[in-house]
């Protein structure tokens, strides 16, 4: 009687026989000690509803926190439209001063993205939000101090919110991660579009409430929705891997084998990244460039692969802040009010009531565009939307005067704004989170947008005085006839902007009576 003998050898865990084994199950082809390729199946190409509903809901509640920005690029229209400057210089400050504090958000949240955590980072940056809200909730529009620091905290806040897209592009499935991240621009468009609606149906002192209590509701949804990133917690805890799988979990709870898939290879990138670079032994170099890896990444050689991505968001960001989107938005009362008067525009319709149908019309716009973004992708939506706003601008450009047609300057500013909305305005975002690779995204990414920023100020703080130079060009920014007068307070020049009087003979008159005085004072002079 012959018997068969089975026997199963015992196979190391670090032989290539086991590891080929183990990562054949999970979709992972093993080649060698070192090198792992992930091989795409057609079953995880594409994710069923309920793989995809977990990361979907951590990347709404995420975007909510974009929203803050288009609030807060809205608001100084909310507040021109209940209260009216009579110093052309508070104007621009208004609106300036926010994007001058951006940047130091943005700079900040990069340095403590790293060391704190993507959720934690999250909750610190609504403490800013809420201070900014809570004070002007409190403060009246005459007291212009409260005002500016409500804008100061506003200005930090909404830069602390450009890591959005970082934590999105680490929790986003590879196949989904483009969608996701052009939601950036359809919460931008929500946030325009739901500051303009209750700043056109609320008091300006029942407005600030309402931005508050809905900054804290996001606050709460951040605590409850929202999962750590697997990613930082792979590559800066390195002792918290239990967290990161727990984390992965979360984003993936159903699918085991994209879950598997997903844990392999960002222990690959975990374990590629933290080899050290070849380098002397006894010289120390190591040890200096661990030290200054985070604050003196730009000061350190670095490869192609991150100075190349760097040139070129660098150029978009200047070309964006140039096009001139961003003062569109935060001058949109008097641009309309402008525009309008020069097309000889009339009718029931206020300034706020113009802004909703433009913010709806822009929402529109942004769903289009992340829509089309998936078949037709970013480059050519981006190409499209510049030669959109060019054509526009032209267009308002041409229409804009004296002997204008009606509706057509309208039109070309409800096409520029809506156009920018379809690339120019959010697309240069979203490639932060592409493009940078992992390790110097957050380094990299802040700042890039602390240096946006800083050309949005620029460009902010010269565009009021753009018209034709000085107060002569603010005042037909207003679009009203006004005056400019210079006048010496306390040895500094200030401009003060006054509103033409009703009867053109009174206004001859006083300008008469001030010529005279002006020469009687010259005759006391040259007296003996």
């Amino acid at each position: 009687m012959a018997y068969s003998t089975f026997t199963t050898p015992l196979i190391s865990r670090n032989s290539s026989v086991w590891k080929n084994h183990q990562s054949l199950s999970n979709g992972i082809q093993y080649k060698s000690n070192d090198i792992i390729s992930h091989v795409e199946q057609n079953v995880t190409s594409k994710l069923s509803k309920g793989d995809l509903f977990p990361q979907i809901l951590a990347s709404v509640v995420a975007f909510l926190l974009v929203t803050q920005p288009g609030i807060n690029m809205v608001y100084s229209n909310i507040f021109l439209n209940h209260y009216e400057f009579t110093d052309v210089s508070e104007l621009s400050w208004l609106t300036s001063i926010l994007v001058l504090c951006t940047p130091i958000g943005a700079i900040s949240i990069g340095v403590i993205m790293d060391r704190i955590g993507r959720k934690n980072a999250f909750l610190l940056t609504c403490v800013p939000l809420l201070i900014s809200w809570s004070i002007a909730s409190v403060a009246r529009p005459e007291n212009m101090g409260l005002i500016y620091a409500c804008r100061f905290f506003a200005g930090i806040g909404g830069g602390m919110t450009s890591m959005v897209v970082v934590y999105v592009s680490e929790i986003a499935h590879s196949s989904y991660r483009q969608v996701l991240l052009s939601l950036n621009s359809v919460f931008f468009s929500v946030g325009v579009l739901f500051a303009t609606t209750v700043g056109s149906l609320f008091q300006w002192q029942a407005v600030n409430v309402i931005f508050f209590t809905f900054t804290a509701v996001t606050t709460v949804l951040l605590v409850i929705f929202l999962p750590e990133s697997p990613a930082w917690l792979a590559k800066f805890r390195t002792d918290r891997m239990y967290d990161a799988r727990s984390s992965m979990r979360r984003i993936y709870p159903r699918n085991n084998q994209v879950f598997a898939e997903e844990m392999d290879l960002l222990y690959s990138k975990t374990t590629a990244d933290a080899q050290p670079p070849p380098h002397c032994s006894g010289c120390g170099r190591s040890a200096r460039r661990r030290k200054r890896k985070w604050c003196g990444w730009w000061r350190s050689p670095q490869p192609r692969t991150v100075t190349r991505p760097v040139r070129v968001l660098a150029t978009v960001f200047l070309l964006q802040q140039l096009s001139g989107c961003y003062p569109v938005i935060f001058y949109a009362v008097p641009v309309m009010r402008s525009v309008a008067c020069t097309a000889n525009v009339v009718g029931p319709y206020s300034d706020m009531d113009a802004m909703v149908a433009l913010g709806a019309v822009r929402l529109l716009a942004s769903v289009a565009a992340c829509a089309l973004s998936t078949h037709v992708g970013r480059r050519p939506l981006l190409i499209a939307s510049s030669l959109a706003m060019a054509c526009s601008a032209a267009l308002v450009a041409l229409t804009c005067g004296p002997t204008a047609a009606p509706l057509l300057p309208l039109v070309g500013v409800a096409v520029f704004a809506c156009s920018g909305s379809a690339g120019v305005l959010v697309f240069p975002w979203t490639l932060v989170g592409e493009l940078l690779p992992v390790s110097v995204r957050a380094a990299a990414g802040a700042a890039l947008v602390a240096y946006a920023y800083t050309l949005m100020f620029v460009v902010l703080k010269a565009f009021p005085y753009a018209g034709g130079g000085g107060g002569g060009g603010a005042a037909r920014f207003r679009g009203r006839d006004v005056r400019v007068v210079r006048r010496r307070v306390a040895g500094h020049g200030r401009v003060r902007v006054r509103p033409p009087a009703r009867d053109d003979g009174q206004a001859v008159r006083r300008d008469r009576s001030a010529l005279c005085r002006r020469h009687r004072r010259r005759r006391r002079r040259r007296r003996p």
